[in-house]
């Protein structure tokens, strides 16, 4: 299913609105929260403590993740479930205190990202099955 997911840009973030309901995190455009696209991040989702919480994730095991100065850490990753507009699949998250999404969430959709810093919008076309 062709999905497609719009934000805006804001303090030079890109953001995409979310929220989290029956223990599932939903991009349906109706978000009062939001995740910030990170290119730099190279994991799925990141999210914080609280979300982790209202989400009842399944810990999943350690994985390493690269960081933006190329530092590599281990980190304990999570699996939970994502609904982007009608469509729910399982995700993997981390914790880390922000809320991210990273580019293996934007590869596993085959994404098309584009940003309009001049509209200060942004725009996710992608495929979720």
């Amino acid at each position: 299913m062709r999905i497609r997911l719009t934000g805006r840009i804001v303090d030079a973030e890109p953001r995409i609105p979310s929220r989290i309901a029956g223990k599932r995190l939903i991009f349906d455009g109706r978000g009062r929260e939001h995740m910030i696209l990170d290119s730099g991040f190279t994991g799925s989702i990141a999210i914080s403590e609280e979300w982790a919480n209202r989400l009842q994730l399944r810990y999943a095991g350690i994985q390493p993740f690269e960081l933006a100065n190329g530092q590599v850490v281990e980190l304990p990753t999570y699996l939970g479930f994502v609904r982007i507009g009608r469509v729910e699949t399982l995700f993997e998250f981390i914790i880390t205190g922000e809320t991210l999404l990273g580019m293996e969430f934007f590869e596993r959709l085959g994404a098309r990202i584009v940003m309009d810093c001049r509209a200060g919008k942004v725009q996710v076309d992608g495929e979720v099955s």
